[in-house]
Parts: structure tokens; sequence; C-alpha cells
């Protein structure tokens, strides 16, 4: 059952998934900068997504081992800087006081959304 699993299918449709999962984190973010209450919201968002994103690395991690290779180098370092961006975040958002912490936030979300895309193009 697991062997008819076509993994490369499932890599790129989950790359998809987690483009327009920051696309919507990235709104939530520019909307969480006028509403007090998005901003707790958006933590937890992003945190789902950072979850969402080591499935991904994890995924192809086994892809590259069985011998499957994107069609640019380049992927590997826009997969690295999606999951290291959203690392960052956290640890910037977390060491901030309040009114600050969601400006990290929001920016880590924007660059979500273009590590995402670059990664997604170049795989």
């Amino acid at each position: 059952m697991i062997a008819t699993i076509d993994w490369v299918t499932l890599h790129q449709k989950l790359g998809f998934v987690l483009v327009v999962a920051a696309i919507l984190g990235a709104l939530i973010g520019l909307i969480s900068l006028v509403t007090p209450l998005v901003g707790l919201l958006l933590k937890i968002y992003l945190r789902i997504l950072l979850l969402a994103v080591a499935v991904q690395v994890v995924l192809g991690g086994a892809l590259y081992l069985m011998g499957h290779r994107p069609a640019h180098e380049l992927h590997y370092l826009y997969g690295a800087a999606l999951a290291v961006t959203l690392g960052v975040t956290f640890a910037v958002g977390r060491r901030t006081p309040w009114p600050l912490s969601k400006l990290p936030l929001v920016i880590g979300s924007i660059l979500a959304v273009v590590f995402a895309v670059l990664a997604l193009t170049s795989g």
C-alpha cells in the first residue's frame, strides 16, 4: 500500500498547500496590525505552519534519499530559508514587548510567502 503512493506528487501538493497557507498567514498578519485579538491567532497559525513545513522538509529529505532531486539546487535553500524564517520569527517575537511583538510575526509571515513561492517554483 505504501509503495503505491507517489511521494513526489505528494511533496508537490503539500508544497502548494504550504504556499496557500503562507499567503493566508500573511493576510492574517496584516489584519493583526489593526486588530489586537488576531495577534494570538497569528502566533498559533504560524506555529501550525512551521509544523507543516517540518513535515515537508522530512518528506523532501526522504525523497532525496530515494534519489529524487529537484529541478534546481536552490530548492533546498528556499525550503531551509522558509523553516529558518519561521523559527527566527518566533524567537524574535517572543523577546520583544507586546505592541512590537506583532511586527516580527508580520514580517516573518510575509517572508514565509516569498520563500514558499520560490521553493514551489524551483522544485
